[in-house]
């Protein structure tokens, strides 16, 4: 089978590996792959996490070919969306409502860019998720239900300002949207301002903002100065820190907004299972909406002009096709 490896900063190769075999898993032949901003940083600049030579891709689909005769809940197949973690559902963490930091979680062993994948048994019982109508709209399911779990602990707010009009700002546009929230996104590219324009979204430029009285803020991009949107918000308000800072990372801001002003500042990542498993059901409800936010999908032989054209940022979300038309499992 086929396997995109990612061998070191700005480094690619595609191999011929050994398929995996069942093992007490469930085998999945994966047809497409999200590429996700966690890929993208580890492709520019390495990352922790992810040890050269290895698999990138987490946000996938595919089709049951493998199974064991205990995972009564699929059968070989079956069209599935992968969730790339799950939480143990039982320790403190999980009981307190904070599945994201679960310390127990379960992880896929390998990445999704490759042509099958084995999702082990601990995880197949709760980390797969039978579809009825696969799409390019499933690779979003888990930056969705990282939207989802952001929306579950805060709630949904009556008007948000959302700071970035990537892939995430704009899940969280959709989604508030849909359930009657006045959204207004702040997106310096031209590019994606317009695209998002066209989806019927209310866009600024930054500096063109000078309206007040959001009761939530999304800082849904790495900025510089996130706080300097406090002004703009209502008393009691919140503002989310979304998108991802280096652990070294140390922000300034005026404490009279948290203490005279009690706005709260607080941060979300990720997703609970529930969570995973109402983004498939939103993908499937608000089909045609969401999937315009995939905007190119190339095979994976042509994985170089794939991360060419994230580069460029004339796009949104981009997928890999594992497969070719002619090729057959």
């Amino acid at each position: 089978m086929k396997a995109l490896f990612y061998l070191g900063p700005k480094k690619l190769e595609l191999r011929d590996i050994e398929e995996p075999k069942n093992e007490d898993g469930v085998v999945i032949k994966v047809l497409e792959t999200g590429i996700c901003g966690t890929d993208i940083k580890t492709f520019l600049r390495g990352h922790h996490l992810f040890k050269p030579p290895t698999i990138l891709g987490h946000e996938c689909y595919g089709i049951v070919v493998e199974k064991p005769a205990f995972v009564e809940h699929l059968e070989v197949g079956d069209y599935v969306a992968v969730a790339p973690y799950g939480e143990c559902g039982v320790c403190e963490k999980c009981r307190k409502g904070l599945p994201e930091l679960c310390k127990n979680k379960t992880y896929l062993p390998s990445g999704c860019f490759a042509q099958y994948i084995t999702v082990p048994a601990n995880h197949s019982l709760r980390g797969l998720f039978k579809i009825e109508k696969p799409g390019k709209q499933v690779v979003l399911a888990e930056p969705l239900a990282c939207v989802i779990g952001t929306v579950r602990k805060f709630g949904v707010p009556e008007r948000v300002l959302i700071v970035g009009g990537g892939v995430m700002g704009t899940l969280f546009a959709i989604y508030l949207s849909v359930r009657g929230t006045s959204v207004r996104i702040l997106e310096p590219f031209e590019w994606r301002a317009s695209f998002l324009k066209d989806m019927g979204l209310d866009v600024m430029e930054p500096d063109a903002l000078k309206e007040k009285g959001y009761d939530m803020v999304v800082i849904a991009a790495t900025i510089d100065e996130p706080f300097q949107y406090m002004d703009l918000m209502q008393d009691g308000g919140s503002l989310l820190l979304f998108g991802g800072y280096p652990k070294d990372k140390r922000l300034t801001l005026n404490p009279f907004h948290l203490h005279y002003r009690e706005i709260v500042v607080s941060g979300s990542f990720g997703y609970s299972l529930p969570d995973f498993a109402e983004a498939l059901e939103e993908l499937g409800i608000e089909n045609e909406l969401y999937s315009k936010l995939v905007t190119h999908s190339y095979s994976v032989s042509e994985y170089d002009k794939a991360f060419e054209k994230v580069m460029d940022k004339e796009c949104m979300k981009i997928s890999l096709r594992m497969w070719e038309n002619d090729e057959k499992a």
